[in-house]
């Protein structure tokens, strides 16, 4: 097995939890604002300081420990908001556990997700009022549910909202209590003013569940990760001692903040730096929220990063400055190496596009092509590609501001240790890691716990690694789990097939996975998904299913020849919509091979007979109606546009 530990670049405040971490920036950075936020996107920005941050926290905190409560599990569902992280940080630094849940779910799994947690106080935004009623007749323990955002309710939505101060005592029999988020920070202060201390004398346990987290999946499939305030602590300082970052840098807040990398990387990592937090207004209106607000840094998965990528090369070649950047590029890279920068000065075109300050990148949750980070580089943007899951709090490794190398994920965390399960040098084995940050395990679950962490703590996370023997860098190479292994004994890994995939600029995007064909022998199979518009854009004009397929197949034949043998692809299909996705866009492999299955098996028609076919032709409205299922039938922005 090879093993290497993360080295710390920086000096870093000690904390062993979020508390204690909240209470050291709130001292260094009072008056400096934390938050800029609109309640709608048509709204002037408002603005809350550190100081006001934490009166809040107290506030909230405060009241949320008057609630009767029997697990003292507390969800929040909604869009990023100031008053999402504000609920958070009340409840995760002493009014109870913490249970974020991701908003795009269907309501069934909302509902499943709400019971396997045992949540019985729930913040939420209100587009979930509709289903509450649902909520609490399946799972009776839900009795307290506070609005985020009330003014976006309705008018038709008749709320029969309580005064926080009116909750009473009993649990067993007690109405549900409809509470405004502003009502109970108000009865918060005014608990505070009466010497109520409950929560500010809450002593924290680090090594005590402090948030459940669900991974991505189907709620049957997905896992629930125990993290405690040390695995947290543990990664923020780990992330800290090999990236610097100025106090009073402006960030926005992109990826939902119930996933893991967010919360910890783009909320409590920025808060521990006394960062700016900018709440995006939506996804639509990131490239004006970058101009308006002066952003320099985002925190973001590849497909962000590829839409900016891709928007600056139409711009270029719109105004036909394409070769012209491209013949400055080495010579302003030359200039680099002598101690001489003028990217910002000389393409400032470019950067004015993103605001004009943006110079900070950090990109994780699937890999990002080494092209897309190295052209923003050369432009004067660094994008730095991290590498980690849940269940590591979440960051294991990155490039960082001292190792930066494209193409790789960089060097583990400081004091954070990785290994290869494998004893050849530079070879490809399981990514293991072992810290302070790996869970305290799956929630009810011990034996897939104790698959996943083994007896001398490391952490199998599943995926495929190696570590360049040069540089000290971890390339990904694949998921152990998606790894497909032929007849022959030999093993592909789909990851590296769909990254050559990528780089046709027609194909959307691509899943790679091994099928069995009516020999019994297991084949290498594809599914694209097409640009209609570029490919349009590219043959001039609509295209028949017959020019696609030919245009596919020497599409497969040039890929294929870049391969060794036993790694061809042998049957596709292709389709025009869009793949099921988690939260972080990652392609839920499980449930569109099973599509395909269930597909063949309807149509009765064997792999071979299927490949090179257009899928859509063959079960559209059965493919439409599952993917408004699969996404919850919701848009992706549900309130805020009101």
């Amino acid at each position: 097995m090879q093993t290497i530990t993360g080295v710390r670049h920086y000096d870093v405040h000690e904390f062993s939890d979020l508390r204690d971490m909240l209470a050291q920036s709130v001292q260094r950075y009072p008056d400096l604002p934390a938050f800029r936020f609109r309640s709608t996107p048509q709204a002037e920005p408002e603005t809350r300081t550190y100081r006001q941050f934490d009166q809040d926290i107290k506030a909230l905190g405060s009241w949320l420990t008057t609630l009767p409560s029997v697990h003292n599990r507390i969800g929040i569902i909604g869009e990023n908001s100031y008053a999402w992280s504000l609920a958070h940080a009340a409840v995760i630094n002493g009014a109870g556990i913490v249970v974020p849940i991701d908003r795009l779910l269907p309501s069934s799994e909302v509902i499943d997700l709400i019971k396997r947690a045992d949540v019985d106080i729930l913040f939420y935004d209100p587009f979930v009022q509709p289903y509450l009623d649902q909520a609490v007749q399946e799972h009776p323990m839900l009795k307290t549910l506070i609005c985020m955002h009330p003014d976006l309710l309705s008018r038709d939505e008749n709320v029969p909202w309580q005064l926080p101060e009116a909750t009473g005592d009993a649990l067993d029999g007690a109405a549900v209590r409809y509470h405004r988020l502003d009502d109970c920070l108000a009865y918060g202060r005014q608990l505070l003013d009466a010497g109520h201390r409950t929560w500010l004398d809450k002593k924290i346990d680090p090594d005590v569940m402090a948030t459940l987290l669900f991974t991505s999946g189907t709620t049957s499939a997905s896992k629930a990760v125990m993290l405690s305030h040390r695995n947290l602590a543990a990664n923020i300082r780990a992330l800290a001692g090999v990236v610097t970052l100025p106090a009073g840098i402006r960030m926005l807040s992109v990826l939902p903040l119930h996933h893991t990398f967010e919360n910890t990387c783009g909320l409590y990592m920025a808060l521990h730096v006394g960062a700016q937090i900018h709440v995006a207004d939506g996804l639509r209106y990131i490239q004006k929220n970058l101009v308006e607000y002066q952003i320099e840094m985002i925190i973001g998965v590849p497909v962000l990063f590829n839409n900016f990528y891709a928007k600056v090369q139409a711009a270029l070649e719109k105004t036909g400055k394409k070769k012209l950047v491209y013949r400055m590029i080495p010579v302003t890279q030359l200039l680099r190496k002598v101690g001489i920068d003028l990217r910002r000065r000389i393409y400032h075109q470019l950067l004015d596009a993103f605001g004009g300050h943006l110079r900070l990148g950090i990109c994780g949750a699937a890999p990002i092509d080494p092209q897309v980070i190295s052209f923003f580089d050369a432009i004067g943007i660094r994008i730095l590609e991290g590498y980690g899951m849940t269940e590591a709090s979440p960051v294991i490794s990155g490039c960082n501001t001292k190792v930066f190398v494209p193409g790789t994920v960089g060097q583990p965390l400081a004091g954070v240790t990785l290994a290869i399960d494998t004893d050849e040098d530079g070879g490809t084995g399981e990514i293991l890691t072992r810290s302070d940050c790996v869970m305290l395990g799956y929630y009810n679950d011990p034996e897939a716990t104790a698959e996943t962490i083994d007896a001398d703590g490391w952490l199998h996370t599943g995926d495929m690694g190696r570590i360049d023997p040069k540089s000290g860098c971890l390339q990904i190479t694949g998921r152990l789990k998606s790894m497909i292994v032929l007849n022959t004994g030999k093993k592909v890994f789909p990851e590296e097939i769909e990254h050559l995939i990528g780089q046709h600029e027609i194909i959307r995007e691509s899943m790679v996975w091994g099928e069995l064909d009516e020999s019994g022998d297991v084949v290498v199979s594809a599914k694209f998904v097409i640009d209609r518009d570029k490919l349009e854009k590219e043959k001039g004009g609509t295209v028949d299913d017959q020019s696609i397929r030919q245009m596919l197949d020497q599409l497969i034949q040039d890929i294929n020849a870049k391969m060794p043998s036993f790694r061809s692809i042998r049957h596709y299909v292709y389709s025009f919509q869009d793949m099921v996705k988690t939260t972080t866009l990652k392609i839920k492999r499980p449930i569109e091979i099973d599509r395909m299955k269930q597909l063949m098996q309807k149509q009765q028609l064997k792999w071979r007979e299927l490949t090179g076919r257009n899928i859509d032709t063959l079960d559209d409205h059965s493919q439409a109606k599952e993917k408004d299922t699969d996404s919850g039938g919701r848009k992706d922005e549900p309130s805020r546009e009101r």
